[in-house]
């Protein structure tokens, strides 16, 4: 009889599960969380680098043969397309090479650092900004504060090679007007979150350089937007987050039932995974919501 009211009672799905689950779906997704960005987030990266280091290469090939074709190479009529590979950028100080993507919310960012849109073209006259990510997704950026005065940065794009050398790393609040804006000399401003911890992001590590020779021909750009500047997360993921945390309910809701009704082990077999996977996908959704640069 005994038996039978607890069964009952670990059945129903009152205020005490509410919160149980709640707890179990907070506590696995932070620990998901961990796992995603740290672990699995630096892989995930690679392979969007080598896919985007493989585009480029081929788009450069194609512009160096025209480039020694009889009318030469025909300039771009139209801005590259957001998540499209623009440059390759190399950093022999820290070891760094990674491919630049064009835009700078939270999704390119989480392939590579990201050129951000209104700000002049990499290698072009202007003052041309890339944000990367601090410690998720591979830190590209975390040791930008390392730079010091003089230190190379070479940027290949389709036009060609530019180097850059460092004038400047300060770590302060981010001054858009001024980092972000044009300038009167060309130069490239490299900006990262100062803290690993994504939700202390009100200071900045900037690092400016000043561009060697003459600049190359302008092409079009993308137009600013607010969020594009790298320090935006992205107020979409929001629907992720409730759909995942809507499925983590479910499957902990069906757990529940099976867990009474049938062999445990098969339980924790069959539900396990669908449970880790929401936590999983929830922990993405809420990666996003952070600041892009982090």
């Amino acid at each position: 009889m005994s038996t039978e009211v607890e069964e009952r009672e670990f059945l129903r799905f009152g205020p005490g599960w509410i919160g149980a689950v709640a707890f179990a779906w907070l506590v696995t997704t932070l620990v998901a969380l961990a796992l995603v960005v740290y672990a699995l987030g630096p892989m995930l990266q690679s392979s969007d680098q080598r896919k985007a280091l493989t585009e480029i290469r081929a788009e450069i090939g194609v512009a160096l043969g025209a480039s020694q074709s009889l009318f030469g190479a025909a300039p771009p009529a139209k801005p590259v397309e957001f998540g499209r590979p623009v440059a390759v950028m190399e950093i022999p100080a820290l070891k760094v090479r990674q491919v630049v993507i064009e835009g700078a919310s939270s999704g390119e960012t989480a392939s590579g650092p990201g050129h951000v849109p209104g700000t002049a073209g990499l290698g072009q006259p202007g003052n041309a900004v890339i944000a990367a990510r601090n410690a998720g997704f591979g830190g590209p950026f975390g040791s930008l504060d390392a730079l010091v005065k003089g230190d190379e940065i070479v940027v290949a794009t389709t036009q060609g090679k530019s180097v850059y050398r460092v004038t400047d790393t300060a770590t302060r609040p981010l001054d858009e007007g001024a980092d972000y804006g044009k300038t009167e000399n060309d130069r490239l401003t490299l900006v990262t979150s100062a803290s690993w911890w994504p939700l202390a992001s009100a200071e900045a590590t900037v690092v400016t350089a000043a561009l060697e020779g003459r600049p190359f021909r302008p092409t079009p750009q993308n137009g600013k937007a607010d969020a594009q500047d790298g320090r935006t997360g992205d107020g979409d993921a929001w629907a992720g987050l409730v759909l995942a945390f809507g499925g983590f309910v479910a499957a902990a809701a069906g757990a529940t039932f099976l867990y009474r009704r049938w062999r445990p082990v098969s339980t924790y077999v069959i539900t396990g995974p669908v449970l880790l996977t929401f936590a999983a996908l929830a922990a993405l959704a809420l990666w996003r919501l952070f600041p892009a640069w982090a």
